[in-house]
C-alpha cells in the first residue's frame, strides 16, 4: 500500500505562503558525455536543461497550490507552462565525473531558479484563450526536445557498437547536426520566454535564430508566426504559419494561427476554413471550437456558431469566454432567457470565491499541524457554504483518503468533484487510489485510464494502473504502463519499484533487481529494501536477502 500514499503526495495541501515574494527551487541532473566526440560546451548546456526541467517539475506544485488559492484552474500541462514562464535560473554550478568503465565522463548540473510571486501573479492573468495558445505551444516544445534527447541517445549507442572508423565517422557527423537542431531548440525556449514576458520583438529574434541553426524547426516557425501577429504584422505571420504546416502538415498548430490572423483581418470565411482543419485534426480543441463559433457569429451564421460553442462548452465545462459568446448569440436570435443565462454562467465562474479559498488556506495550516479533525469541520462548512466549488471536495476526500482512511467518503467526495468538473484529472487518479486501497482493482484501473484519457502524459496514473494491474496478475500490462511511467519521470523510485514488481510477476527476477538498485539509490528507504530482499530471495541470494530484510527493519 505504500506506493498509493506517494503517489497521492502531490495532490494533497500544500502549505505555503501567498504573500511570499520569492520561491527558490533548486535541480539537479546529470548527462553523459561520449568521449572525443561531443561538444563539451553543448554537453553543459544539455545537463543544464535537464536541471531546469527538474526544478520545473519541483516548482509545479507550489504554482498548482498558488494558482488554486487565486481561484484559476490549472490542468497538468497549463501548469508545466506556467513553470517555464515564471522561473527564471540565478545559478548554474556544473561538475565534472570521471568515468572508468565507460568512453566519457559525466557534466552534473545543479541550477538554482527563482518564482517572484508578482510575476507568476501577472502570467495567471493572461486570457485564458492566450493561456491555452501558449500551453499548446509549450507541450509542442516539451515533445520535440524529448524526440531530440532520445534521438542523440540513440546515436551515442550505435556509435558505441560501431565496428569500423568508417561508420564512427558517419555516426560522428549526426551527433554534430543534432547538436544543431539542440542549439536551435535552446533559441526557442529563449524566444518562449521573451513571448512570455510580451517581449514580441525579442522573441522574433530568438525565433530567427532558432530558424538559422535548424530551417526545419517548424516549432520556431509557428512560434514566430505568433510573434508577428502580437505586432500586427499579419502577412508576416501567414508566411510563417504556412511554413510551419508545410514542414508539419498534420499538425494543428499553424491552421490554428491562420484562422487566427483571417479572424483579426475579417476574413470570416476564410477563418471558418481554417478551423475547420483544426477541428479535423484535434477534435478536443476546445479553443478552436470557440473560436470558429466566433467568426460564423460575425458571418451571421447563430445557430451553427451555437452548435460550436455547445461543442466548446462540452470540451471545457468552465469555459466563460464559450459562454460569454453563446450569450451574444443566443441574444442576437431574440433568445434573451437563454442569453442570460449563459451571461449570468460566465460572470460566476470568473468571480472568485474568496470565502472558499481562505476556508483552504486555514485547513492548509491544521494540516500541517496534523490536526485533520478540525480541518475536516472547516472544509464541511465550505461543502454548505461553497457547493460549487470543486477544490473544497478533491481536498476534503484527500483527507478522507490519506489521514482518515474513510475510502468510501473520500469516493463520494471525487465523485463530486468530477461531478462538478468532469474534465479535472486529478478526482479520476485519487478516486482510483481509494479504489486501490479497497482492492476493487478493476474499478481502480477505469479511473487511471480516464485520468489519462484528460491527460495523456500523467506519469501517476500510468504508474497506480500499473501497480493495479499487477495485483490482478496482468503483468505484461502493467509492465506496458509502468515503462510510459518512467519514461515521463525516470527518477522517481515507487514508479521503479511498480515495474520490478510486474519483472517478478513475469520471472524476470535480474532486470527487477537491476531497477530495485537504481530505485534504492534514489531512495534509500526500508520498504524499498524490503522489496529487493524479495528479489533477492527468488535468486536464491539468501545472505543478500537477509541482510535486505534487516535494513528494512
Amino acid at each position: 500500500m505504500k506506493k498509493f500514499f506517494i503517489a497521492a503526495l502531490a495532490i494533497l495541501l500544500i502549505s505555503f505562503t501567498v504573500n511570499a515574494k520569492v520561491e527558490t527551487y533548486e535541480g539537479t541532473e546529470e548527462y553523459y558525455v561520449l568521449g572525443a566526440v561531443e561538444d563539451i560546451n553543448v554537453a553543459r548546456e544539455r545537463a543544464r536543461e535537464r536541471a531546469i526541467r527538474n526544478a520545473r517539475e519541483k516548482a509545479g506544485v507550489y504554482i498548482h497550490a498558488f494558482s488554486r488559492t487565486e481561484n484559476f484552474e490549472l490542468i497538468a500541462d497549463e501548469i508545466i507552462t506556467v513553470a517555464s514562464g515564471v522561473l527564471r535560473v540565478v545559478d548554474t554550478v556544473y561538475e565534472i565525473v570521471q568515468l572508468t568503465d565507460m568512453d566519457g565522463y559525466l557534466i552534473r548540473a545543479t541550477v538554482k531558479a527563482d518564482i517572484d510571486s508578482g510575476d507568476l501573479e501577472k502570467f495567471l492573468l493572461k486570457d485564458a484563450d492566450e493561456l491555452s495558445k501558449i500551453t499548446a505551444s509549450d507541450k509542442a516544445t516539451r515533445l520535440q526536445e524529448a524526440q531530440q534527447e532520445q534521438k542523440i541517445e540513440s546515436l551515442k549507442q550505435e556509435y558505441r557498437q560501431a565496428k569500423t572508423p568508417e561508420e564512427k565517422d558517419v555516426i560522428a557527423a549526426q551527433i554534430i547536426e543534432e547538436d544543431k537542431i539542440f542549439l536551435s531548440n535552446l533559441k526557442l525556449r529563449e524566444g518562449n520566454k521573451y513571448r512570455d514576458e510580451d517581449k514580441h520583438k525579442q522573441a522574433e529574434k530568438s525565433f530567427s535564430e532558432a530558424i538559422e541553426l535548424n530551417p526545419d524547426n517548424a516549432l520556431a516557425w509557428h512560434n514566430r508566426g505568433w510573434a508577428y501577429v502580437e505586432q500586427k504584422k499579419y502577412q508576416q505571420a501567414l508566411n510563417d504559419f504556412n511554413k510551419a504546416s508545410a514542414l508539419k502538415p498534420n499538425w494543428e498548430l499553424p491552421y490554428f494561427g491562420r484562422g487566427w490572423v483571417f479572424n483579426q483581418r475579417k476574413e470570416y470565411a476564410a477563418a471558418v476554413k481554417e478551423y475547420d482543419k483544426v477541428i479535423e485534426l484535434n477534435p478536443k480543441y476546445a479553443v478552436a471550437w470557440n473560436n470558429r463559433g466566433a467568426a460564423k457569429s460575425w458571418l451571421n451564421q447563430m445557430h451553427e456558431a451555437i452548435a460550436d460553442y455547445d461543442k466548446a462548452i462540452e470540451l471545457k465545462p468552465n469555459y466563460a469566454k464559450a459562454y460569454e459568446n453563446r450569450g451574444k448569440a443566443h441574444g442576437a436570435l431574440g433568445e434573451d432567457g437563454k442569453a442570460e443565462a449563459d451571461f449570468q454562467r460566465a460572470i460566476k465562474i470568473t468571480s472568485s470565491n474568496k470565502g472558499a479559498d481562505k476556508i483552504i488556506e486555514e485547513t492548509e495550516a491544521l494540516l500541517k499541524r496534523g490536526d485533520y479533525t478540525e480541518a475536516l469541520e472547516l472544509l464541511n462548512k465550505a461543502a454548505e457554504l461553497y457547493p460549487d466549488n470543486q477544490f473544497v471536495f478533491v481536498n476534503r476526500g484527500n483527507i478522507y483518503n490519506n489521514q482518515l482512511r474513510d475510502y468510501d467518503a473520500a469516493i463520494a467526495d471525487y465523485n463530486k468533484t468530477i461531478e462538478l468538473n468532469p474534465k479535472f484529472s486529478w478526482p479520476y487518479l485519487n478516486r482510483g487510489i481509494a479504489y486501490g486501497r479497497l482492492k476493487r482493482w478493476d474499478e481502480a484501473i477505469a479511473d487511471y485510464g480516464r485520468a489519462l484519457e484528460i491527460d495523456p502524459n500523467y506519469a501517476a496514473a500510468y504508474n497506480g494502473r500499473a501497480w493495479s494491474y499487477c495485483q490482478i496478475g496482468k503483468f505484461e500490462e502493467a509492465l506496458v504502463d509502468a515503462d510510459r511511467a518512467i519514461e515521463l519521470k525516470p527518477n522517481e523510485a515507487n514508479y521503479l519499484e511498480t515495474r520490478a514488481c510486474a519483472y517478478i510477476g513475469l520471472k524476470r527476477y535480474a532486470d527487477a533487481l537491476a531497477d530495485m538498485n537504481i530505485a534504492i539509490k534514489l531512495l534509500p528507504e526500508g520498504w524499498l529494501f524490503s522489496r529487493r530482499a524479495e528479489v533477492y530471495q527468488l535468486m536464491g541470494e539468501k545472505d543478500k536477502a537477509k541482510a535486505d530484510a534487516d535494513k528494512a527493519k
